[in-house]
């Protein structure tokens, strides 16, 4: 004849019981707070800017002189690297607005400014994949948005049309370290001659 549990040990095995229901409801809570509260720390903050992308033209980023033409090893190296980081970085901020920044050096152009710009009436058909004449630049400011525009346009047509994408130049007043330039002597300087890629989150 077998024995039947006494009422206490049936107490005894239902508290049992709850106790390892709260533990295992803990501990799926404790994992389900860890895996928030990492994903909240990787997130950036509101007041965090996006990285800036620098394409230095010591760096393989360069155009003809004087020219604001994209090669075919400058395209190839937009479409592999930039594009997509652009895309990642987009996501990850919320940013949809990518400003493209030319840059130059002080060294004067040729022709002292004496040479004719076409830039008004190149730009803009440029930018939207029309075609046009190859623009032409009579100072540094001019050269360094044709260039930027150059770089907008292929962005554009690479597949990023669904963000604002703004062509700007800097001319040589912006040195790599985002410092002003001092002034003195105009000299031809590779480091300066750069694209500078920034998004940011479109203006309220």
């Amino acid at each position: 004849m077998s024995r039947q549990p006494t009422r206490s040990s049936l107490a005894l095995q239902m508290g049992q019981e709850t106790i390892y229901l709260l533990l295992a409801v803990a501990l799926f809570s404790a994992i389900l707070l860890g895996g928030y509260l990492v994903a909240l720390a990787n997130r950036p903050t509101p007041r965090e800017e996006p990285p800036i992308i620098v394409l230095p033209e010591a760096g393989g980023f360069s155009f003809p002189a004087g020219s604001a033409a994209l090669s075919p090893a400058f395209e190839a190296r937009l479409a592999r690297q930039v594009v997509p980081r652009l895309r990642a970085i987009g996501k990850a901020y919320d940013a949809s607005v990518i400003e493209v920044i030319g840059h130059t050096d002080e060294t004067p152009r040729q022709g002292g400014g004496r040479l004719p710009s076409n830039l008004d009436r190149t730009l803009v058909p440029l930018y939207l994949g029309q075609a046009t004449a190859e623009p032409q630049a009579s100072d540094n400011a001019g050269l360094g948005m044709a260039r930027a525009v150059s770089v907008a346009r292929f962005l554009r047509l690479a597949g990023l049309a669904d963000f604002t994408i703004v062509p700007l130049s800097a001319g040589p007043f912006l040195q790599p370290d985002d410092k002003t330039i001092a002034g003195g002597e105009a000299r031809a300087d590779a480091g300066r001659r750069r694209i500078e890629v920034r998004l940011r989150r479109r203006r309220e």
